[in-house]
C-alpha cells in the first residue's frame, strides 16, 4: 500500500483512536519489535497525531502491556467460544480450543513475536499471560480426570502447561514461520493423537 492509500485508509477509518492505536501498536511491534519502534512509528500506522497520543497511553512501556493483555483476552475469548460449541468431552474440548487458538495465530502470525519479548519488557505480564492459561487449561483437566477421560495420576497443573508448550510451538512453526500460513488439519489431527493416547487413562 502506498503512502497515499494509507492516508486515505486511515481518513475513512472510524474506529475509536484507542482501538486504532492498539491496532497499530499490536502489528508495529510484530513487525519491528518493541526496541525497534516508536510512539511515533505507531500513530503514523494509526493515523493519529502523535500529540493525542498521551490522551490515551502514558507511555510506549503502557502501551506495549495493554497490546500484550488484548493478546490473552482474545486468545482466551477465542477458545472459550469454541468449547462452547462443543459437547464438553474432553477429546471435543482439546480439538475446538486448539483449532481456535491456531486459527487466530494464522491471522496474527506476529502475536507471539510480542509475547516473547514481553518477557525482557513486561517480566511480570509475560508470566501473568502464561499463568491465566494454564490456570483455566488445569481447571478444564482435573474436570476430565474426574470424569475419567484423562489419567488422574498426572498433575493437572502440568497437563496445562504441555498444552501451552505444544499450542506454542506447533503455532510458531506453522503460522508464524511460514508468514502466516495456517496450521494444516492434519497437524491438529497429528497432535490430538499424541493426546489421546499419552492421557487417555489405561485400560483396568
Amino acid at each position: 500500500m502506498t503512502a497515499e492509500a494509507n492516508r486515505r485508509a486511515v481518513a475513512r477509518d472510524d474506529r475509536p483512536r484507542a482501538q486504532r492505536l492498539l491496532d497499530a501498536a499490536e502489528q508495529i511491534f510484530g513487525e519491528r519489535t518493541y526496541r525497534g519502534s516508536t510512539v511515533a512509528d505507531v500513530c503514523a500506522r494509526a493515523g493519529i497525531a502523535t500529540g493525542s497520543f498521551y490522551a490515551h497511553y502514558g507511555s510506549k512501556s503502557e502501551l506495549f502491556s495493554a497490546v500484550v493483555l488484548r493478546i490473552n483476552a482474545d486468545a482466551r475469548a477465542a477458545m472459550r467460544a469454541a468449547i462452547e460449541q462443543t459437547d464438553g468431552t474432553q477429546r471435543a474440548v482439546e480439538r475446538a480450543a486448539f483449532r481456535a487458538f491456531f486459527d487466530m495465530l494464522s491471522e496474527r502470525p506476529w502475536i507471539y513475536r510480542i509475547v516473547r519479548e514481553s518477557e525482557f519488557v513486561v517480566p511480570g505480564l509475560f508470566q501473568d499471560y502464561y499463568q491465566s492459561l494454564t490456570r483455566r487449561y488445569a481447571r478444564g483437566v482435573r474436570r476430565a480426570q474426574l470424569s475419567g477421560e484423562i489419567d488422574a495420576h498426572y498433575d493437572p497443573e502440568v497437563i496445562a502447561y504441555v498444552y501451552a508448550g505444544l499450542g506454542y510451538t506447533i503455532g510458531m512453526r506453522w503460522a508464524e514461520w511460514t508468514g502466516g500460513g495456517h496450521i494444516p488439519a492434519d497437524v491438529l489431527d497429528d497432535l490430538l493423537n499424541v493426546l489421546a493416547r499419552g492421557l487417555t487413562p489405561p485400560e483396568r
